[in-house]
């Protein structure tokens, strides 16, 4: 038994030390380019988005060239997004998400939406009113994804970083341009 444990501790050390290897070769990849660097910055400034999420979507984006900075398309690409079906009084299909999408990539996004429900202010209270308007956590977890990847390309879309002050700033701002 001990030789399984100590056998199983060895591949979980290799296995760690390829995993830190690759995060390396990735951020040494994207610092290299300072367009890449940049939106990179842009997109990890929001809290759950990290390494490994930031990569995949400068990846699946080509640096958001594609998808021409449009949100909706992104989050089909992504799974995230709902779809219902209704035609005149008897279709009606509650709107739910595509079982097409690349999973590896959703599952990352799960992470990191996740995480952001945990430290991101702004996305936890979102979370938490979907949850007490009765929404399952799911669905409410699937919410915050594609809010997530809409808030993502606005901020690279407009060249700047997460600021969770971002609505008291606007309200200032609309406070002192009425004065």
């Amino acid at each position: 038994m001990k030789f399984i444990q100590k056998s199983a501790a060895r591949v979980v050390k290799q296995v760690d030390t390829e995993i830190k290897n690759c995060d390396k070769r990735m951020q040494k990849i994207i610092d290299s380019d300072e367009e890449l660097k940049a939106t990179f910055e842009i997109v990890t400034s929001i809290k759950g988005v990290a390494l490994q999420n930031g990569t995949v979507l400068l990846v699946v984006t080509n640096n958001f060239k594609n998808f021409d900075f449009n949100a909706r398309k992104l989050a089909c690409y992504y799974g995230v997004a709902p779809f219902g079906k209704d035609s005149g009084t008897s279709v009606h299909v509650k709107p739910h998400t595509s079982c097409f999408a690349d999973t590896q990539i959703k599952s990352l996004l799960s992470e990191a939406a996740k995480c952001a429900v945990v430290h991101c202010t702004e996305l936890k209270q979102y979370y938490q009113r979907l949850i007490a308007r009765g929404k399952k956590h799911m669905v409410a977890l699937n919410n915050v994804k594609n809010k997530m990847l809409h808030m993502i390309v606005a901020m690279v879309k407009s060249g700047q970083k997460y600021n969770p002050n971002h609505k008291a700033q606007l309200a200032l701002q609309y406070e002192i341009s009425n004065n």
